[in-house]
């Protein structure tokens, strides 16, 4: 989608997909119910890495499952997939903010009600709005991600522990200032 969403025709998807309108209308009433299967699709994809990394954390480890989270979202929002791909082109902002702003609720959505609610079977949650405070975090995270690719992932982690109350889980050599 390098010429962007807008000038993207029926047509054109129907031409590089090999398929007839008729079969389209089949599937999508619009140009934008296909986009947004698609976005949903790739949100998908993002969400099935997100409950594989859920599953290998182990209980207690807050630090662990911080490195590997910071991993992982460096690596979806700065090293591959949509995020860096002709999405975040100038044609496509306003699909690229629908994109970000979508992942970062459902993300959101599916850490407050997993990852956080086994967190506080072990310890206080010391912030009030969760889902809110995730959706926040994600949303700057992958702004300064893409802004500021050479940040270190402990940085990054530095942020992420500081905005939810965590830095006591974080081992005092890696909570150094360094911002």
């Amino acid at each position: 989608i390098s010429c962007g969403v807008t000038e993207t025709t029926i047509s054109s998807i129907t031409s590089r997909c090999g398929v007839s309108r008729s079969l389209f209308y089949h599937y999508f009433p619009s140009k934008d119910a296909a986009v947004e299967a698609v976005l949903d699709h790739t949100i998908d994809a993002f969400l099935s890495e997100l409950q594989d990394w859920n599953k290998k954390r182990q209980p207690g480890d807050i630090n662990g499952a911080l490195d590997e989270a910071t991993k992982l979202m460096r690596r979806i929002v700065h090293e591959d997939g949509p995020f860096t791909s002709s999405l975040t082109a100038s044609a496509n902002a306003e699909l690229y903010l629908k994109f970000s702003d979508r992942t970062s609720a459902r993300v959101a959505k599916y850490i407050s009600q997993t990852t956080v609610r086994d967190y506080a079977r072990k310890h206080e949650v010391e912030i009030e709005y969760v889902e809110e405070t995730f959706y926040m975090l994600l949303t700057g995270l992958i702004a300064l991600i893409r802004r500021r690719p050479e940040l270190s992932n402990s940085v990054i982690k530095q942020i992420a522990a500081q905005t939810l109350h965590i830095e006591p889980h974080i081992p005092p050599h890696l909570r150094d200032k360094v911002l």
